[in-house]
């Protein structure tokens, strides 16, 4: 069987798209990613953005008995509790998408984790 240069060339180009179209697609869906977690208490709710920042907190009725010193506290599990919600979400959607064995997959896992 003859090798065809061309059709090698157009093999790669092809391989070449669809990692392209992954990326892309990986990218979008890491920037629309969020997380939202509730307090054990339920006392205040926090959302972080696909960065890991906080993008929103709503206190509700039960956090009314807290001290400031206890709801600083609170804010800062549950926002961890949430970033670390989130840095699974990358890592799940970077499996998904190349393998969980990929290199792409454990370069998110440092810098996400």
């Amino acid at each position: 069987m003859a090798l065809n240069p061309e059709d090698d060339l157009r093999s790669f180009e092809l391989r070449a798209e669809a990692q392209v179209q992954r990326t892309l697609q990986l990218r979008a869906e890491l920037e629309a990613a969020e997380v939202t977690v509730r307090s054990p208490g339920g006392e205040m709710t926090v959302r972080v953005n696909s960065a890991g920042g906080l993008a929103d907190l709503r206190f509700h009725p039960e956090s009314d008995g807290l001290s400031r010193d206890d709801l600083a506290r609170l804010v800062l599990t549950t926002s961890r509790r949430a970033q670390a919600k989130l840095a699974e979400r990358v890592g799940e959607l970077t499996a998904s998408m190349y393998g969980a064995g990929s290199d792409t997959a454990a370069f998110s896992r440092p810098r996400w984790a």
